[in-house]
């Protein structure tokens, strides 16, 4: 039951599809997303692509597990439920 509730919100291909579909028809998504790779470039060249690989790898881990969060509480979900579902 619980690697079911798991699949069914985090470990969903379809719905990972679906928000990338989603998103590629967001002009202002788009825009973010092309001002930041320009940005992350810019800023690799200046410290090194090493160090800004580790920063960018950290930041995505943590923004990921943020959001993740988010969408499970804006499911109505209770934080019993959330620690269950990560075991």
């Amino acid at each position: 039951m619980q690697n079911n509730l798991k699949t069914l919100f985090l470990d969903n291909l379809e719905l990972d599809e679906a928000i990338s579909a989603f998103l590629a028809q967001d002009p202002e998504f788009v825009q973010a997303e092309q001002e930041f790779y320009e940005t992350a470039h810019e800023i690799a060249q200046l410290v090194g692509f090493e160090r800004y690989d580790r920063f960018e790898r950290r930041l995505g881990r943590y923004t990921a597990r943020l959001s993740a969060i988010h969408y499970l509480f804006g499911l109505g979900l209770r934080q019993e439920v959330l620690r269950a579902m990560e075991d």
